[in-house]
């Protein structure tokens, strides 16, 4: 018999910051305009993210469901540069982050369902036996759940008045600040908050822990890409092997959420139908990938934050 072919998971989205792209000659770190500040890059690269988020919903060509993925991956991105400049003056300086995530939230709803019916999916793919017609049961549930999400549309114009707005708190702030000095800081704490939930973790994997952590790892990501000299902790392949890293701990948070549901909501599937099976399998990828994350997590996070702080003394001195 055919041993099924597990679908993938979505290939990894390219988060490198839209306006960090290396030129084709560079050596893949972050290529200031010439001429150009440090602060200026970081002030060109916030409001380039958060305009091309803008235009994605305005775009006729671009479907409505692939023009929301696309804004909240902006507004993940944008988000970690606010962080970056959270000191500096500007127009709606104490709420612009919480802007930026409010709108993102907005954006959940159709998001959280696409995932639930690509995981779904991924089970059936790895099913055997009597497993196989529960998890059949389970991709026809969450598919009709997926499709009736997509029918309700998000308030896609509050979404763009609410990017204009970000926009424009991003367009606010001054073109000089001491962008190197807080870029550092912004990576030593991410680090910091990271290496915590990685130890915390080590003890047992908590749901709230879990999600912290994957937040600090793709927000450091994120801030390494924007670093435009070398440091080795901000390298190329350190900033791969957070992408990888990242999709681990997506891939175990998703898990986890999916896991919680079965076990409480008997409409998605109930004990007679086969749930405990389904739900051994769930329980059985997530400590497969527990283990690869606590892993690369000993070679990215295995380093005193103090250590990291001292590799980034070069960036500290940019403007």
């Amino acid at each position: 018999m055919n041993t099924p072919v597990e679908p993938p998971r979505p290939a990894a989205y390219d988060d490198t910051p839209l306006e960090a792209a290396p030129v084709a000659a560079g050596d893949g770190r972050f290529a200031l305009l010439e001429g150009e500040t440090l602060a200026q890059g970081l002030k060109r690269v916030l409001t380039g993210e958060i305009a091309t988020a803008r235009e994605a919903l305005a775009d006729p060509a671009i479907a409505p469901e692939e023009a929301v993925h696309r804004v909240r991956r902006r507004l993940k991105r944008a988000r970690s540069i606010f962080f970056v400049v959270d000191e500096v003056s500007g127009a709606n300086r104490e709420n612009r982050t919480t802007q930026a995530r409010d709108t993102a939230r907005l954006l959940a709803g159709a998001r959280e369902a696409d995932v639930a019916a690509a995981e779904a999916r991924r089970i059936l793919a790895r099913s055997e036996g009597s497993d196989v017609a529960a998890a059949g049961l389970l991709v026809e549930r969450l598919e009709n759940e997926r499709a009736e999400a997509h029918r309700r549309l998000p308030p896609l114009a509050e979404v763009a008045a609410r990017l204009r707005a970000s926009e424009a708190d991003a367009r606010s702030l001054p073109d000089r600040f001491e962008a190197g000095r807080l870029l550092a800081e912004a990576l030593v704490a991410s680090y910091r908050r990271g290496r915590r939930d990685w130890r915390e973790l080590g003890d047992g994997f908590s749901i709230e822990t879990l999600h912290d952590w994957r937040k600090r790892v793709k927000q450091r990501r994120h801030l390494s890409a924007l670093v435009p000299i070398e440091t080795p902790v901000t390298s190329r392949a350190i900033q791969r092997d957070l992408g990888e890293l990242g999709e681990i701990l997506g891939e175990e948070h998703d898990l986890a959420m999916f896991q919680t549901r079965l076990e409480t909501d008997e409409r998605l599937l109930r004990p007679r139908e086969g749930r405990d099976g389904i739900v051994e399998l769930v329980a059985r990828r997530r400590r497969k990938l527990a283990k690869k994350a606590l892993e690369l997590g000993e070679e990215l996070y295995g380093s005193r934050t103090a250590a990291v702080g001292a590799a980034l003394d070069e960036l500290r001195e940019l403007w």
